[in-house]
């Protein structure tokens, strides 16, 4: 039986010397993997330079219960006129949403109020109203809210630091490693309220890898994400 749907890219991979398989998250069907043969043929319709991360495709497959490795019938993107590449800073925050959701959804079942909410982030990074410097760091909070393990907003004048293994504000930073600081605990405060945000460059750096290793702590598939130090180049 033949499924039209919607689905994100999340991860690409060369299968000999022709073709690929890809993995999308899908809008009806949750996480699939297709196998694309000569993918690099000019020939082919359904060519690889269509597999970007994070691209929004319609697709239609095959989807027979007994194959695991599926079979693209058609694949476009939903929105031809999509021209992210050209800009590095949004193309290196796809790289990271793209690794990051391949390892939190590699068999993720249905979840259409998640591919909804990707859809909407996706779509901030080409709003030029949002500075792209700050979106990586609403990502992670917004969608932790989607993953059940959002930071507990606690924060209080008795309750400053923020403690990523207890996932909430404490009177005392006990543990350097664990305990954010005074100025990194508000300014994740203001994140989780949608608070006007003041912040540095290095103050975000620094929030970004804490809310890695924050979800490194809280969902064991996470392990090292090495986009990360690509995306700290690019963010001022």
């Amino acid at each position: 039986m033949y499924v039209s749907t919607r689905g994100f890219v999340i991860h690409t991979t060369k299968y000999a010397d022709t073709s690929i398989i890809v993995k999308i998250f899908t809008e009806l069907h949750g996480t699939q993997s297709f196998i694309v043969k000569n993918a690099f043929s000019k020939k082919r319709n359904i060519r690889a330079s269509l597999f970007s991360p994070m691209a929004l495709l319609h697709i239609t497959y095959d989807d027979h219960y007994l194959n695991q490795l599926k079979y693209l019938k058609e694949a476009d993107l939903v929105n031809s006129s999509d021209s992210y590449g050209f800009d590095p800073a949004a193309s290196t925050i796809r790289i990271f949403y793209c690794e990051l959701l391949y390892k939190l959804l590699f068999d993720a079942g249905e979840d259409p109020v998640l591919f909804q909410f990707l859809e909407q982030e996706i779509l901030k990074l080409s709003d030029p109203q949002i500075p792209l410097n700050i979106l990586p760091l609403q990502f992670l909070i917004r969608l932790s809210i989607r993953l059940g393990f959002v930071p507990e907003d606690n924060f209080s004048d008795k309750n400053p630091y923020f403690s990523l293994q207890n996932g909430k504000f404490l009177p005392y930073r006990w543990d350097e490693e664990d305990t954010l600081t005074q100025e990194e605990s508000l300014f994740l405060h203001q994140l989780l309220t949608d608070g006007e945000v003041a912040s540095t460059r290095q103050s975000r750096l620094n929030l970004l890898h804490h809310l890695i290793r924050y979800y490194k702590i809280h969902n064991e598939q996470i392990g090292h994400i090495a986009s990360v130090d690509i995306l700290t180049s690019v963010l001022h």
